[in-house]
């Protein structure tokens, strides 16, 4: 298959994983398929064809024997998050060897890098996301808990293509995170970045009382977003 029906195929795959993860007490998002494979596709769709292939096939093997690794991201979360909760759930998830360890290590440092830079030229849609730290942790699960704990869920295999393919795609000056990102807002229905860090200006003037002329949609924004 190519490549946009190995991401169907696997989107098809986490679906009932995440709609499931809660059982009965399943929450909003939970019952949104389309927003889900909105934002699902938009981070796939810059992964390369082997590491989707080995995640597709992370995902037949998790199915046959009954594992959900999105239950597991979320348990893995929970070791940040809530820690009571996670000494109840630990016991589902699977051993993370070293080797393991030293690749979701090796991907979050340079996610977290790029994920800097993305936050210096967007700094107004860092204000509608999570906490990036797992240290900035209140209510929500930080950028660095919630992707280090799906990276957990992936085989080693996996781990290392997509590594790999992170690598090749800074080799040709390009970025993953922003890439994903650009993607993300893309489905939200913006032109570009641009627009999304425009209109997110919008929202907070706002909240704050400032009314901003709809004929001047760019007033005030800084030049180097423009």
């Amino acid at each position: 298959m190519d490549k946009k029906e190995l991401i169907k195929s696997i989107v098809a795959k986490e679906w009932p994983m995440f709609h499931n993860v809660n059982g009965e007490d399943r929450v909003d998002c939970q019952e949104d398929p389309t927003t889900f494979e909105n934002m699902r596709t938009a981070q796939f769709s810059v992964w390369d064809e082997a590491s989707l292939e080995s995640y597709s096939a992370d995902l037949d093997k998790a199915i046959a024997s009954g594992r959900s690794l999105v239950k597991e991201k979320y348990i893995w979360m929970m070791e940040h998050t809530d820690k009571e909760a996670f000494q109840a759930f630990k016991g589902e998830l699977p051993e993370v060897s070293v080797e393991k360890d030293a690749l979701v290590a090796e991907i979050w440092e340079i996610m977290l890098a790029q994920t800097e830079e993305l936050r210096k030229q967007y700094p107004l849609l860092a204000l509608g996301g999570r906490p990036l730290h797992a240290a900035e942790e209140d209510k929500w699960a930080s950028i660095e808990t919630y992707q280090t704990s799906e990276l957990k869920t992936y085989s080693e295999e996996t781990l290392k293509k997509l590594l790999a393919h992170i690598k090749d795609m800074q080799a040709k000056g390009e970025d993953f995170v922003y890439k994903i990102q650009e993607n993300s807002v893309t489905c939200l229905g913006y032109k570009d970045m641009k627009e999304a860090e425009i209109a997110m200006m919008g929202q907070v003037m706002n909240d704050f009382g400032i009314t901003v002329e709809p004929d001047c949609p760019t007033c005030m924004v800084p030049d180097d977003v423009q």
